[in-house]
């Protein structure tokens, strides 16, 4: 017999602001949900139902995306989040560190880090204040909760009373688009930016925690050590804190040669990873560290974090340096820049460890915790 048919809702609003980890998250799982085989009808419970990543997901029976007001921000999850899902009768939903406050019915909430706990400063107080209060008591009334690394599992079971089994661990995956592309292909991408191959590359929402005043001293000392000219490159918006950090990268004597993308289109992502002599990933604290799948996926070498769950996501894919450390992180991409034949180990490494990771696997994963949570005795 087959698997009797799930309505599931998501509260997919964060895939509507793009360059943040949350939305790679929610676009990525809910496209992979949609082209998912099986009897399960979804529920999007968007701010925006008109917005573009709506309208490019096939057809699906009984699925859409349901315009539910935004009030304001943690009010629109807390109150009438839970009055739309109710509506749309979902047999379970989904959420994002924090649900509806009378939700009764089975709710999966996802917790991808508790950086809000071991890096206060990173957050504006009042979210920092919401999460501290909100995290735990979801935790505590969901059916099950999903996470994607075992790092951030024993992190969350070490913190909060949890019972055994409760958390799912799901690691993530990069889309198709990321892998090796020609080289005159990545070339004409790259020239539109006004870069040509071989930069250091770094990617991710800019705030504290990316590690960005260190990697810019290290960056300096190659420079001054004749090790490379090459520029470096940063993709990814400016976020919480970062202000005085980019203030002093543009009074820095390497000025001109650290190049702030902003945010990068999708499209064009995988030529800055393909084009990228080395992709340099210093984060103090991270509960995945996706770009590093990207760039493996992408077949260029990683320079890495030693914390958090970067260890974890690398697994001897990569070079792990401490990034409290600027000599270390210095070092690290002197050796991949000089050392042609580990480069090349370190890429061919790499995109065999991206390939254990897809979101067709996150997807059917998290079904799973969607069927079992339905079925929970409750």
């Amino acid at each position: 017999m087959g698997q009797a048919p799930i309505r599931v809702g998501i509260d997919s609003h964060a895939a509507e602001a793009d360059g943040e980890g949350n939305a790679t998250y929610t676009r990525n799982l809910i496209s992979a949900l949609y082209a998912e085989e099986g009897d399960h009808s979804l529920a999007l419970f968007a701010a925006d139902p008109a917005h573009h990543f709506y309208r490019g997901l096939p057809p699906r029976p009984r699925s859409r995306a349901v315009g539910v007001s935004q009030g304001a921000g943690i009010l629109r999850v807390a109150l009438t989040l839970g009055r739309a899902a109710a509506r749309e009768r979902v047999d379970c939903l989904h959420v994002q560190y924090a649900g509806p406050l009378r939700w009764r019915r089975p709710l999966v909430v996802t917790v991808h880090d508790l950086s809000f706990l071991h890096l206060p400063a990173s957050f504006p107080a009042a979210l920092r204040l919401a999460l501290r209060v909100l995290v735990p008591r979801n935790i505590a009334r969901a059916s099950r909760v999903i996470t994607c690394s075992e790092f951030v599992r024993r992190d969350i079971e070490a913190r909060y009373d949890v019972a055994p089994g409760k958390v799912a661990v799901i690691p993530l995956g990069a889309v198709a688009g990321f892998r090796p592309r020609p080289p005159e292909e990545t070339a004409g991408v790259l020239a539109r930016y006004g870069l040509a191959p071989g930069f250091l590359f770094a990617l991710g929402r800019l705030n504290r925690r990316k590690n960005l005043e260190r990697l810019l001293v290290a960056y300096g000392r190659l420079r001054r050590a004749g090790v490379s000219d090459a520029p470096l490159v940063i993709g990814g918006k400016p976020d919480y804190g970062v202000d005085e950090v980019l203030r002093r990268a543009r009074l820095s004597p390497d000025s001109r040669a650290v190049r702030f993308m902003g945010l990068i289109p999708d499209a064009d992502l995988p030529h800055f990873y393909g084009g990228a002599a080395c992709f340099v990933y210093p984060s103090l604290f991270e509960g995945f560290g996706l770009p590093l799948i990207e760039a493996m996926a992408c077949g260029t070498p990683v320079v890495s974090s030693d914390r958090s769950a970067l260890p974890e996501v690398v697994d001897g894919a990569g070079l792990l340096v401490d990034p409290e450390n600027v000599d270390a992180i210095a070092d690290a991409i002197a050796r991949v820049l000089s050392d042609v034949d580990l480069a090349r180990d370190l890429g061919r490494r790499g995109l065999e460890r991206s390939r254990r990771y897809s979101w067709a696997e996150t997807a059917s994963r998290t079904l799973t915790v969607y069927r079992e949570a339905v079925d929970q005795p409750r």
